[in-house]
């Protein structure tokens, strides 16, 4: 691998059908869930952490381009988001555990999901992309961002590096998700 990716808006790529099937296949190769009682399960698991991001947030969203205008030139990784606050969203009520952070999503309302592709994890990607959408959102006048993550999962330290800090916990499908916050003014 020569050189970092290059962060760019989602956007500038939105009718990719091979940027498309990069980002799904890192989707499902970067989550904890592997397997899916029907395909409809898996479509709705992707639709909840994904797909309605890209429908919805596209002009939130942003993706590492490896080797970009090249015929190596790859997904390295993407990060999805929203701006809006998901305890007053309504595309995002079948999340229940939003509303009993309401008062912590006021503080932080924009949210993010990042992931890579495995053999560009720990090379500061994730930590770009993460920039860049913390960036953009500032600009756009939001006070904060949060990820929830489960209680002592891998992913808690490399948002703590990234500036977030454990802002409240919730109980939901049987696990503790904690809630992490950055503030953004």
């Amino acid at each position: 691998m020569a050189g970092l990716p290059v962060i760019e808006p989602y956007l500038a790529r939105p009718r990719s059908v091979q940027a498309r099937a990069e980002i799904d296949r890192i989707f499902f190769e970067s989550s904890a869930t592997t397997t899916f009682a029907s395909d409809d399960a898996r479509e709705t698991f992707h639709d909840r952490w994904l797909g309605r991001y890209l429908a919805h947030d596209a002009r939130h969203a942003f993706l590492a381009v490896a080797a970009p205008g090249t015929a190596e030139e790859t997904i390295a990784g993407y990060l999805v988001g929203s701006l809006d606050d998901p305890a007053q969203a309504a595309r995002f009520y079948d999340l229940g555990y939003f509303k009993s952070v309401a008062a912590l999503t006021a503080q932080y309302p924009a949210q993010l999901h990042v992931n890579l592709a495995e053999a560009w994890r720990g090379q500061g990607v994730g930590g770009a992309l993460v920039e860049a959408f913390c960036a953009h959102a500032r600009a756009a006048g939001a006070p904060g961002v949060h990820v929830f993550t489960g209680r002592g999962m891998r992913n808690v330290r490399f948002y703590e590096a990234a500036g977030f800090r454990d802002v409240g916990a919730v109980a939901w499908n049987g696990s503790e998700i904690v809630m992490l916050g950055r503030s953004l003014s």
